[in-house]
């Protein structure tokens, strides 16, 4: 076959960038470069004792958008800033805001500043408005009044409820009497209309800011395990699951769905935008909610701060108080940065009723844990079928779905379940407080959407990575069960309960039940993920569908060689990458590859081979001969991985090599080799191992067979083909999805070089 008459590769767009996202909508990009641009503005308006202009409040919380957006808390600037504020006054008349927002920044660096902490946290406890006060008690005022005579508010009570909270983090016992009074003076301070006020007993309705305040003090105070009935007898759970919603946290999240808007503080004062924007921030967070009714809060909020960032200096500035560029680009910061973390865990909603939410807690603690393991905030979030998509489910690496009865969901959703996994994603499913209804129903279930499973649902033997990801599990302590799906376990379910000892973290974190619950969960965690952080919330999230399209004349065609080995491990490996190379190289390409026997007469029409595998591949003498002539000089090229860094794989492949060609052993292709620049496509010196491969960064570790110049065959012992479908499993050595695509490629753009 002449290479000269394959593609004119040279037209290909190699400088093309990823899909564009459409029109008005705001970018990952735009929003990495306004934090940059914002945390700049901040740093120059810094005095040199660590200091910002104004009160010692406004220091506090410019240090904690700093360290929100990403600055270490030993960096210079936050260094000093913090040292600065745990000698600071604090504040005087805003005694409450002070105190709470310094807990919050110190809460950056625990060990260092843990008795600042503590006795921040004790002062705001003992400045909590008590009883006999019917309209105020459970609140707090400007200062410490303390006592039943005083009145307070609704802003001064959510930052110290959020100081309080930082310092609970942080290892602070706050008494439980603290949570319970503000729970309760949150309750009754609600308007009629659903919405929070300034002040209770206010006549008119409720206002964004103090309605966001709400609905994060709520759920702070711990009444979304409002009436909760659950509790530990021995080693038994009495009354599993039985939690009521509490009607004044969903009466506040259906005010901001029916009144949203990002343009204004709604119904209240306009000097305060951009206290409302943070506030409906920790809203949307804390509750696990993605979208008010229908607006996605964090990418409606990110646009129009986007649109009015200073496009000069890169402050934010408002009306009134806010008119001072560090206290507003300090709100927009802690917006924009905060609102944007990755999301580990979502919540599937389904049927019956509220079936799916009997503790309402499960995830959140669960996602908090880990973001404590893993040293970076990880979020979680409610997922609804009736608007959620493959692109809203591929947000998170795990779909989590518990229940009490058989779980319903239209047939959309169960489409789109197989569609996240095929594309990456992990099913968690338990049945909550080991209820038959639910298994039955879930193992139905789990049977409609992988209908063509070899093993279908079968239990996870003591062999399985998941009962040593991160900590060593006895595999009979607690039973999982699995579907494995092309490179990895793409389910994972519990017939016994978790939910409630994720539910019960908080309360009873030494409880056996609770200990095994939180091990496990981490366990499945960094199973799924490999320990490596999900993408943020508007990173394009683009995934394929395995099929064939019609080829047109010219178009390069990969086939994929089967052998005994394990051959179709990665079904849509190839469907991944050449739709990108389609649509973001515009390269002529077949979407898709065949599958064919290494005989097949067909093979002539495909230049590109493509094997890979996770068990020992051979082939006959015959099947040799016939790869031979297809790699002559002039002719075709074998892309090849071991699925995972297959050990077994890659021996099998090199002994097959060095059958193929006994005087060409496979050798390193070197770093100065064109194949890894721009010259052939991209530039592959920054390319990347997963955290189990090493984490190593640099020129791919890739081998070779040379013939006449060109290299006929080209290897990776570590993983490509699972990693273009996004597994990242903490069981699979190879490279992250990105730079799998960019050396994938490489490869394919290589072998169509004349």
């Amino acid at each position: 076959m002449d290479r000269g008459r394959r593609l004119a590769w040279t037209a290909i767009a190699l400088a093309a960038p990823a899909l564009a996202p459409a029109r008005g909508e705001v970018t990952r990009d735009q929003v990495e470069r306004a934090i940059r641009r914002g945390v700049v503005y901040l740093r120059s308006r810094q005095s040199p004792d660590g200091s910002w202009p104004g009160m010692s409040g406004v220091t506090a919380l410019a240090a904690l958008a700093l360290t929100t957006a990403g600055e270490p808390a030993d960096s210079p600037g936050v260094a000093t800033a913090l040292a600065h504020l745990a000698t600071s006054d604090d504040g005087g008349h805003y005694e409450t805001y002070t105190l709470g927002l310094k807990a919050m920044a110190l809460a950056a660096n625990p060990a260092l500043y843990a008795r600042e902490i503590e006795g921040y946290a004790a002062r705001l406890q003992d400045a909590q408005i008590r009883p006999p006060n019917r309209l105020h008690a459970g609140s707090w005022g400007y200062q410490k009044m303390g006592g039943s005579g005083a009145n307070g508010d609704n802003s001064n009570a959510q930052y110290a409820l959020l100081g309080l909270n930082a310092a609970s983090e942080a290892g602070v016992r706050v008494s439980p009497l603290v949570w319970q009074r503000a729970r309760r003076y949150w309750e009754d301070a609600q308007c009629r209309d659903g919405g929070w006020a300034y002040k209770p007993g206010q006549p008119f309705g409720g206002s964004g800011s103090m309605t966001c305040a709400g609905v994060s003090s709520l759920v702070l105070a711990g009444s979304k395990a409002f009436d909760s009935r659950e509790r530990f007898v021995g080693d038994r759970v009495e009354h599993c699951g039985e939690h009521v919603a509490d009607p004044a946290l969903q009466r506040g999240v259906d005010w901001l769905g029916a009144h949203f808007d990002v343009r204004t503080n709604i119904n209240g004062s306009a000097t305060w935008k951009f206290y409302y924007l943070y506030g409906l921030e920790r809203a949307g967070r804390l509750s696990g909610l993605s979208r008010f009714g229908p607006h996605d809060w964090y990418r409606e909020g990110a646009q129009e701060l986007v649109r009015l960032q200073d496009p000069i200096q890169g402050y934010w500035r408002g009306i009134g108080m806010e008119s001072e560029p560090v206290l507003a680009t300090s709100f927009a910061l802690l917006f924009l940065a905060k609102g944007r973390a990755p999301v580990l865990i979502n919540k599937l909603k389904h049927g019956p009723g509220r079936d799916w939410d009997h503790d309402p807690d499960d995830a959140a603690n669960l996602a908090g844990l880990v973001s404590r393991d893993w040293k970076a905030l990880v979020t979680w979030q409610v997922v609804d079928p009736a608007w959620a998509g493959v692109d809203d489910l591929l947000q998170a690496p795990i779909v989590y779905i518990t229940g009490h009865e058989a779980p319903t969901l239209p047939e959309p959703a169960r489409k789109a379940l197989r569609e996240y996994v095929e594309n990456g994603g992990l099913i968690l499913a338990e049945a909550c407080c080991g209820r038959p209804g639910f298994d039955r129903g879930f193992r139905a279930l789990a049977a409609e959407i992988f209908p063509e499973s070899e093993n279908g649902l079968h239990p996870l033997g003591p062999e399985h990575p998941v009962w040593r990801a991160r900590s060593t599990i006895d595999a009979d302590a607690h039973p999982l069960w699995g579907i494995e799906h092309g490179c990895r376990t793409v389910l994972i379910y519990s017939p016994g309960d978790l939910s409630c000892a994720w539910q019960q973290m908080e309360a009873h974190p030494d409880h056996p039940a609770v200990v095994l619950g939180s091990r496990l969960g981490q366990n499945i965690v960094d199973y799924a993920t490999g320990r490596e952080l999900p993408a943020d919330k508007l990173a394009a999230r683009e995934f394929g569908k395995i099929g064939v399209a019609p080829a047109r004349r010219g178009a390069l065609h990969i086939a994929k060689i089967k052998h005994g080995g394990e051959w179709n491990i990665a079904p849509l490996a190839m469907a991944n990458l050449t739709t990108m190379l389609r649509e973001r190289l515009k390269f002529d390409v077949v979407i898709g590859h065949r599958e064919l026997d290494p005989e097949d007469p067909n093979l002539v029409n495909h230049p590109l081979l493509y094997i890979h595998g996770r068990g020992a591949l051979a082939f006959s003498e015959a099947q040799r001969a016939r790869l031979r002539r297809h790699f002559s000089p002039g002719s075709g090229t074998l892309f090849a991985d071991a699925a995972c860094g297959s050990d077994t794989f890659d021996a099998a492949f090199r002994k097959f090599v060095a059958e193929l060609y006994p005087d060409r052993p496979l050798e390193p292709i070197p770093p100065s080799d064109p194949f890894y620049t721009g010259r052939v496509g991209f530039d592959l010196a920054d390319s990347q191992l997963n955290k189990p491969a090493g984490g190593h960064r640099g020129y791919p570790l890739l081998e070779g067979v040379k013939i006449d110049g060109h290299w006929a065959i080209v290897y990776s012992r570590y993983d490509l083909g699972c990693a273009l479908e996004r597994h990242a499993g903490i069981d699979c050595r190879g490279y992250t999805h990105e730079s799998a695509l960019k050396i994938a490629a490489n490869i394919v753009i290589y072998a169509t070089m004349p």
